[in-house]
């Protein structure tokens, strides 16, 4: 069992390596501090890291051999934190469950996930400058 989870752990981070030694070695970041990957239409590496003298965070595609890369200076948007406070205050009986920087038709957003007071598992798409509201998908469990 241990064997079969260090493998999912392993393939859920699989080319953080190489998506990091990419983007040192085009010079898009001198650091990166962290990884995480967004599947949407597309699916995405999204590093977080710093170019000498800003943060930044990079939509890294996963797919085609010429990567078109995104890139947001951390200084211009709302923190991760400041969603999740206003988030806390309007849904204060939800489950929270993460949120991740998202790539929706060219559009950046936070996806902030969770479950409602009813139930339901929420993906909450909202602006990464204004966090005005994207999408919303609900999603109603149909079995126990």
């Amino acid at each position: 069992m241990i064997f079969l989870y260090v493998d999912l752990k392993e393939s859920k981070t699989a080319g953080y390596a190489e998506t990091e030694r990419q983007l040192l070695k085009a010079n898009a970041l001198t650091e990166v501090t962290a990884i995480k990957t967004f599947n949407g239409e597309k699916a995405y590496h999204v590093v977080f890291g710093k170019d000498g003298k800003e943060e930044k965070i990079i939509f890294y595609p996963l797919e085609g051999k010429k990567k078109n890369l995104t890139t947001i200076n951390q200084s211009e948007i709302i923190a991760e934190d400041a969603i999740i406070d206003d988030w806390k205050q309007q849904c204060n009986q939800c489950e929270f469950v993460k949120i991740t920087p998202a790539l929706v038709n060219e559009n950046a957003l936070w996806e902030l996930t969770y479950k409602d007071q009813s139930g339901r598992y929420v993906l909450d798409y909202l602006s990464i400058y204004d966090g005005s509201r994207y999408e919303q998908y609900r999603l109603k469990r149909m079995f126990n």
